[in-house]
């Protein structure tokens, strides 16, 4: 899930206009400095290919183990984390594992040279997709430069223009859930009117890149 970014805009826009919260005034003939060029290089729509639906051959056979059937969901959460698709392969510390609550394995996936490790514990029975509902967790966050632009593209070229991100690797590993230190920025307005670029900070969480301010 997405969220919206308009806060962003209004909180810095209250920073810039007269007589918003505490501290000293600004006199009606000051205006706001206009915005300083931005960092990192202009973004634009993403292709296709790098928002694609993750297509990972070959899919496991209907009467597949519970296993082979893990790895291949594995790889796709990888990749939904990601952002965009990647070469992957996985494989896990046990051959077969018992359809019981309660029951563990290890699964590693490899994304671009890139090693997740994802604990796995079967949960109970699931409502599609795998016989078996589980949770896992990975045990840390992939970047990717393409990832990352294409869903600050998708998620903010609606609420400026001008956008631009930091220039980012073409994949690294990254804390889950934390600030990458990488940011992007659109251009906007402040509510008086003035030109306010807008920076978001990219953090990487299990379900894909995402910006906050």
């Amino acid at each position: 899930m997405k969220f919206p970014y308009s806060y962003a805009l209004v909180l810095a826009a209250c920073a810039l206009a007269a007589g918003c919260g505490g501290g000293s005034s600004s006199s009606g003939k000051e205006k706001p400095a206009a915005p300083g060029p931005p960092s990192g290089h202009p973004i634009s729509a993403p292709a296709p290919s790098v928002t694609a639906s993750p297509r990972i051959q070959p899919s496991p056979s209907d009467d597949a183990g519970l296993i082979e059937q893990l790895k291949y969901d594995l790889r796709l959460k990888t990749i939904k984390m990601a952002g965009t698709p990647g070469r992957t392969s996985a494989a896990c510390d046990r051959a077969e594992l018992p359809a019981t609550k309660g029951a563990t394995t290890t699964c590693t996936v490899t994304y671009e040279g890139i090693k997740v490790t994802w604990p796995v514990t079967i949960t109970g029975p699931a409502m599609g997709g795998l016989t078996l509902a589980y949770e896992a967790e990975p045990s840390t966050g992939i970047l990717t430069a393409k990832g990352a632009e294409a869903d600050f593209w998708g998620n903010n070229h609606d609420s400026g223009t001008e956008l631009h991100c930091d220039d980012m690797p073409a994949v690294k590993q990254v804390p889950l859930g934390q600030q990458t230190g990488y940011h992007c920025s659109y251009l906007s307005k402040s509510l008086g009117g003035e030109p306010l670029r807008v920076p978001l900070g990219l953090i990487v969480r299990e379900d894909g890149p995402y910006f906050r301010a």
